[in-house]
Parts: structure tokens; sequence; C-alpha cells
């Protein structure tokens, strides 16, 4: 293998580790999965050492390849899961398990500030309104439900800032990531003293920021031992997956849009002015590239809803059964012969912000097989991103083509899907490990090879474009009509079925 920096990208279900070239050819990776933690209703947790293990299997698995890897690693770039936080205690060690971003059991803590007031001074403070995904509501649970927790707790760190702590000893954290915890004011890129104060929040719990582009410090000698590298070999401050991912699919400025069909699907739009959503339907956080902000519509679970699918009917399969559904539901007409999926599973986001919707197959009939819930699956969730593209639209960004990636965009049947949907041009990449070329763009501008995004415009190569067809776009704005009533005419139900949770 040839010299190159070495991205880690800490997602929601697995880790993936990959050796990138300087001139962005994705050498090899390796990725190990954990699982989600999900024994009570509402609860998503993590165990943060099965993170660290995760990383320690996959570079042993990468030198397997080349017992040289340690030397070839110019720089270490890491982007993760948003949200998502540990909590340390004096000796930093983790406190139990990290609370993930699709725990939904803050609920009772936002429904309390948006009765005091609370909530909406946060928006004012931070240009971001509080949900149940947000690090400091899941602080503030944690503070009322588990206060021997919170009594040892010295320090709480974002789940790939502790990673980066891991190698290097220093707590740092980036605007990207700190965006998502309702704390952080976008508009100057630091944590809001007044937002803090207003939630009982200690600042000195959290990590210094840092932009996401520079080194945040060096593998240190236990690190070095723990994992293989080389000890000094730099880190780079990195940024939330998502963000970097769109990094990696062109967004080094304005004027494009991405969309990320992963665990959860993000509608992005980069822009150099910071955008306010009155509405409070998408976010505007701040973008890993300096002067820039992220609009962000987000949807809680995407290509998840089909990993649900085959843990629940197909537990014993690979991952290779993802190729059989996408041929399964090419065989299927559009529609779904009458049958809508609400990818509700656990809540949603952007734009209903419900935490106590429901995941629906509506239009069951005895000729529906397998193959008709896998393709309404697919196309739930494109009316689910449709439903976010609408809003970034309507607050003034106007596109007609669209960089997918992610799990979702693997499939030629949804990548149609998609297009028809959301009647856009879908463009895909040469590479769907678009996290590790925006991984590579942040070192590239960290160890100063580059001094211009703009300059690893090379770096991004687009392969296929997928046009809409007019007649089916047609008859898939009036399916979404059907599927946004569905949710309007049983959300009230949705919330009394909440009752029966515990049962």
């Amino acid at each position: 293998m040839k010299e190159g920096i070495l991205s880690i990208d800490l997602g929601t279900m697995g880790v993936k580790v990959t050796l990138v070239t300087m001139s962005g050819k994705i050498q090899r990776s390796a990725y190990a999965e954990y699982p989600i933690i999900s024994e009570l209703p509402g609860q998503a947790e993590q165990d943060p050492a099965l993170w660290w293990k995760g990383i320690i299997d996959c570079i042993k698995e990468l030198k397997s390849h080349d017992a040289c890897l340690p030397k070839l690693v110019n720089a270490i770039s890491i982007c993760g899961q948003m949200h998502t936080h540990v909590y340390l205690d004096s000796e930093d060690n983790p406190i139990g398990p990290s609370i993930t971003w699709l725990d939904q059991r803050s609920s009772e803590i936002i429904e309390q500030w948006n009765k005091d007031g609370r909530a909406d001074r946060l928006f004012e403070l931070t240009w971001n309104f509080p949900t149940t995904t947000y690090a400091a509501p899941q602080i503030c649970w944690v503070k009322k439900h588990r206060p021997q927790v919170f009594a040892k707790t010295k320090s709480i760190m974002i789940a790939k800032d502790y990673i980066k702590y891991l190698l290097t000893g220093n707590k740092i954290t980036d605007p990207s990531d700190a965006s998502g915890t309702a704390v952080f004011d976008i508009r100057t890129n630091k944590w809001s003293p007044e937002a803090l104060d207003l939630i009982g929040l200690d600042g000195h719990l959290l990590s210094e920021v840092m932009p996401s582009a520079r080194i945040m410090g060096h593998i240190t000698d236990r690190a070095g031992k723990e994992t293989g590298l080389l000890e000094g070999t730099p880190v780079v401050n990195g940024g939330s997956d998502h963000s970097v991912a769109e990094l990696g699919s062109g967004l080094l400025g304005e004027g494009e849009v991405s969309c990320i069909v992963g665990t959860a699907g993000v509608v992005a739009a980069c822009t150099s002015t910071p955008v306010i959503d009155p509405k409070k339907r998408v976010m505007c956080w701040s973008y890993p590239l300096e002067g820039y902000w992220d609009i962000l519509g987000i949807t809680q679970t995407a290509a998840s809803s089909l990993t649900w699918f085959r843990n629940t009917f197909d537990k014993e399969r690979s991952n290779e059964v993802f190729d059989e559904y996408s041929s399964m539901a090419e065989k299927v007409s559009l529609g779904s012969e009458g049958l809508v999926f609400l990818p509700y599973l656990m809540g949603e986001r952007t734009p209903l912000w419900d935490s106590k919707a429901r995941g629906v197959f509506f239009g069951l009939t005895i000729k529906h097989s397998k193959a008709h819930m896998v393709r309404a699956i697919m196309e739930g969730v494109s009316f689910s991103i449709k439903d976010c593209m609408k809003v970034v639209e309507e607050l003034g960004v106007s596109f007609d083509s669209v960089n997918v990636m992610g799990g979702g965009s693997k499939s030629p049947v949804w990548r149609r899907i998609q297009s028809d949907v959301y009647g856009k041009k879908v463009m895909t990449l040469e590479t769907q490990d678009t996290g590790s070329i925006g991984n590579l763009i942040l070192a590239l501008l960290a160890t100063k090879e580059i001094r211009d995004p703009l300059e690893a415009a090379h770096l991004v190569r687009r392969v296929e474009r997928v046009d809409p067809d007019p007649a089916r776009a047609e008859k898939y704005d009036n399916l979404f009509g059907i599927y946004k009533r569905i949710y309007d005419r049983t959300r009230s139900m949705m919330a009394e079925l909440e009752a029966y949770a515990d049962e």
C-alpha cells in the first residue's frame, strides 16, 4: 500500500478505518460493528469501549495486509456520529454506557423547556431549537434520573472526541459537533454562557472548541502501543460524520446539495451565512470549513429502516441480503401496489420533530409480499427525505441535482426511486466512501498540503447521473400527498400508543 492518511469514521452501527492515498484513492478498509443497547422504551445507548476495540481490530486487519501500515500514515483524520456522548470520571474513565443520538428519553426535558420558555430562549441564543437528539437535554435527563452518574462526571465528550482523547490525551471538539449540543452559538462558534446557565450546565464539563481542519494532537506512547500506530503521528480535529461526508461529496462551498441515505437521512446545503428557520424545522450547524454553515434536514431512520427489516425478518443473513432486497424491489411496481411505509421507527426529526411518531405500513393486503414491503421502505424513506428537501427549498436554496451517498445510494433501484420521488437529478460518486474523502480533505488542509478547499475538487469524481422521469415523478407526488396525510391523521393515535410502550 502507498502512504496516505488513516480515516476513522465512527458511525452509529459500526466503525470504518480506511487508508486513503493523498490523491484520494481508497486503498483498503476494515469495518467493525457494535450494538445499540435498547432494552427500555426510548433507550439507545452504546458501550464506548467497543468503539475503541473496533478501531484497534480494524487497524490490526489493515496491518495484516501490510505490516508497514504505521509508517504509511501521514496523519489520522476522524469523523463520527453526532450528539452521542460519554461521561468521564475524575480519572477519565467512562461512567457506564454512552447515550446516542437515537435515544428519546429526554422528551420529558424538552416538554418542560417548551412549557417554561427555555426552548425558545435557547433558540434565540444558539439559532438551534433543542430536541431529544441533542446532547444538552440528554445530559439534563442524566442529571435528573442518574444523579449518581452525574455526581461522578468531570467531563462530557462527543463520541469521536473521546476517541481523539484516547489517541492524543487532549480533550477537544469542533464546531460541527458542538453545534449538536443545543448550547453552542453557531454565529460565534463558541459555547453560549447564557445557554449553559439557562439549563444549569457547567461549561467546564465540555471540551475546548477548535476548527475542524487543525492538528489537535499527536499519537501518545500509550495509544501507539494499544493501536500499533506510530507515536507522534498527527491527529486532525475532524468533524461530525454527516458533514465530513458532505465535504467529501463535493460541498466545498456554496452551490450544491448532498443527500446521505445512511443510518439517518440527511439533506445538506452549504452556505456562507448562517440561516435561521423561524418555523424550527431544519437546523443550521457550523460546517467543518471555516466561514461556512450547513443547512440540514434530517430524517431519523433512513437506511437503518431496511437494516431493521433485515434484523427482524432475516436476522441470520449477512449484509449481502441487501443486494437481494434491491433485486426484489425492482420487480415491484411504483407505489408498491398501494403499500405505504412511514419510517418513524425511532420518532422523527425534520420537519415533524415528533419523538412519539411511529413506523407504519399502511395499505397491507393479502397480495402484498416481502418484496412489496422492501420497496415500500425504499419509497417511504425517500418521501421522508423529500419532506426535508421541500423545507430547504422554502428557505431559498434552489437546486436541480443532488449528490447521493450512504447505504441507500448503493442500490440502483433505490437511486431511481429517489430521483423520481425528489424530481431531481441524482448524482453518484466514484466512491461511496465520501467520509474518507472528507477526512482526507480536512487532513490536507490541516497539514497545509492545500490552502483552499477548492484545491481538493479533483478528489470528488461523479460517475453516474439518474434523471427523473416526469410521469413517474408526478405519480410519486400524488403518493407523497397520501404519505403526508397518513401521518397527519394518525399522529394523535401514535401519541396515545406511548401509554402501552411499557406493557
